[in-house]
């Protein structure tokens, strides 16, 4: 009985290990997709500028909303605050 107790607590941990890197990493990508898509009444341009500012800030480039529109702009903004130099 105290083998198999043991045994059952290597694999939670060597699960537990093996595990934890998937559910740390986020696929900024992704998110970036869903959470630009979630507002409703958005223009595409709009979802357009808030993903580029998203991914912009994620990969520590300069604030530059180049967008043509206020809608890009607005949405480059909202995305630039959720993304995250590293």
């Amino acid at each position: 009985m105290e083998i198999t107790t043991k045994l059952c607590a290597i694999v939670i941990a060597v699960t537990s290990l093996a595990l934890a890197p998937s559910l740390i990493v986020i696929n900024s990508a992704d998110a970036a997709t869903h959470y630009c898509t979630d507002y409703k009444g958005k223009s595409q341009n709009w979802i357009n500028g808030c993903q580029n500012g998203w991914y912009d800030h994620n990969h520590c480039y300069p604030y530059d909303p180049d967008g043509e529109s206020n809608a890009f702009y607005s949405g480059y903004k909202v995305g630039w605050k959720k993304g995250h130099c590293k």
